[in-house]
């Protein structure tokens, strides 16, 4: 399978529509995957079966390929939901920014870390090139949990920013990566068909971490609360239809993601049936925790930071939709 390039490449040119293009965009509520990846997959189906208009939203949907991009265009108001990684909140929330989780995901590192076929324990990894998406993203925190779960200093290693974890498979392929961090179905695709090895599954691990959580910013959360709602309900759906309707599942995700059937049933299995009901929590604390204490060691503003001092998390949408019975109704 050739790496994702045609996505990238629609993700940046969203990304550039986004940063300048004139922001007179009519009543469309905007939202954007920062970051790409089967999880999105109750998003997608919202979008493509209508289920938001059902909501009174118009709703646009772009694929940005990094969360970073996708958080500055929210704070400067050219977005209203993002679905990307939480540790970007408390990196923004830092800065002065007030963004909130207003729901989870995935709410653990759905990582493991795979490595050529020379590559076969922690040992091997020292001094050699190591592929994350981007700086800052939930798959540079995975990589990091990963080493220090291995026994392997950080410093030993070279990190380089390759892209989504189709372009990192592609690297690992062509040799300019000896290892890198991957998401399912790319990673079951590393072992079973180019005999690469895992050196670890961070979700057997038990490292909490909110890797992709429903953003907003406060002061739209507050203007435009009914909308918010609404926005969440047709994500709710969406995930309870694609449980009910396999075959679109996997249609879905061939069409976004660009796998083959057999693929696509694995990222259904592991992103929907495994793990969709994480749309339905918000991130871990400890989780969070854990992001804030990696930000500390770089970033003197985030010691002695707590999720309830940087203003995280929101549970009011989410209490409004379980409390109302919408979710029983929609199963």
């Amino acid at each position: 399978m050739k790496p994702n390039l045609k996505r990238s490449i629609i993700g940046s040119v969203a990304i550039l529509v986004l940063f300048f293009a004139d922001v007179s965009f009519g009543r469309s509520f905007r939202v954007a995957s920062g970051g790409f990846s089967p999880a999105h997959a109750p998003l997608w189906a919202a979008v493509d079966t209508g289920i938001f208009k059902k909501f009174g939203l118009d709703v646009e949907y772009l694929a940005i390929t990094g969360g970073t991009p996708a958080v500055q265009a929210l704070i400067a108001g050219e977005l209203q939901v993002i679905f990307s990684t939480g540790a970007l909140v408390v990196n923004a929330n830092l800065q002065g920014a007030d963004l909130k989780i207003i729901a989870g995901g995935i709410n653990f590192f759905p990582s493991k870390l795979i490595g050529r076929s020379d590559i076969r324990a922690p040992g091997d990894l020292k001094d050699k090139s190591l592929g994350i998406s981007r700086f800052g993203s939930a798959s540079d925190y995975a990589l990091r949990a990963a080493l220090e779960k291995l026994g392997v200093n950080p410093k030993q290693v070279r990190m380089i920013q390759v892209g989504a974890s189709m372009a990192r498979l592609a690297a690992l392929k062509g040799g300019s990566l000896h290892a890198a961090l991957l998401n399912e179905p790319v990673a079951t695709m590393a072992t079973k068909s180019f005999g690469m090895n895992m050196l670890i599954d961070l979700a057997d691990a038990g490292f909490p971490f909110p890797y992709n959580s429903f953003i907003v910013k406060k002061a739209y959360l507050e203007g435009h609360r009914g909308e918010v709602t609404n926005f969440m309900r047709g994500v709710v759906e969406g995930l309870h239809l694609l449980k009910r309707d396999r075959s679109l599942a996997a249609k879905l995700i061939q069409k976004y993601y660009r796998l083959d059937p057999q693929e696509a049933n694995i990222a259904y299995d592991y992103y929907v049936v495994r793990h969709g009901e994480g749309i339905l929590s918000l991130p871990d604390r400890k989780g969070l925790e854990f992001v804030i204490s990696q930000i500390a060691q770089e970033n003197p503003k985030a010691k002695g930071q707590t999720p309830e001092s940087l203003g995280l998390l929101d549970t009011s949408i989410l209490e409004e939709i379980k409390q109302s019975g919408f979710v029983e109704k929609v199963r």
